[in-house]
């Protein structure tokens, strides 16, 4: 836990939102939004059936942000609601990932994009040759429609690597060119 410590703090503060960094405080919360059936209605699969699974996802988190100098954000409304997690994290392709999942309370607020908007440039600020990406699912379209909105493109759509629902393609999104290696890491984890 020291790399926390030695980790500055980063509080972004948005026109509606507080992103700071996740922390182990954050866990209970993560995990009622990870664990609810309805974030994960486009990958049921993914849905945390434990309270292991997201102690360990927090910590892959904020480990990231200690390596990476930047990661996924507890997201909370102004008055310290908890209203899930999102951002950016560095893969092992040296992509950014932008990604989020929110509770159901919060949907159809712009919530999601409004932390795209804030993460896409602290992401270009701390490692500016790195791509920021997405990977979302064609049953998302609000996802895809996120990404666009932050300024990705889509670059690739087919078979999806995780378990989807039937006729359920992957789909790649980036906000620049990528390399090959880039590009076949980003189409293999689709």
């Amino acid at each position: 836990m020291a790399h926390q410590l030695l980790t500055p703090q980063q509080e972004i503060r948005t026109d509606r939102l507080v992103l700071t960094p996740l922390t182990p405080a954050d866990i209970d919360d993560a995990h009622a939004v990870f664990s609810d059936a309805r974030t994960w209605a486009h990958l049921p699969s993914g849905r945390h059936v434990d309270r292991a699974t997201t102690v360990d996802l927090v910590q892959r988190k904020i480990g990231g942000r200690a390596r990476h100098g930047l990661g996924s954000w507890a997201v909370r409304t102004p008055d310290g609601t908890f209203v899930g997690i999102g951002g950016v994290d560095m893969t092992a392709a040296g992509v950014w990932n932008l990604g989020y999942r929110l509770a159901p309370s919060a949907w159809g607020n712009g919530y999601a994009s409004e932390v795209a908007a804030a993460a896409v440039p602290e992401a270009n600020r701390v490692a500016p040759c790195a791509p920021v990406t997405g990977r979302v699912l064609t049953n998302n379209p609000a996802s895809a429609a996120v990404l666009r909105k932050a300024g990705l493109s889509l670059v690739w759509q087919g078979p999806a690597s995780t378990p989807a629902p039937g006729g359920v393609s992957g789909q790649v999104w980036t906000d620049r060119e990528l390399t090959d290696d880039q590009f076949a890491w980003l189409v293999r984890n689709a």
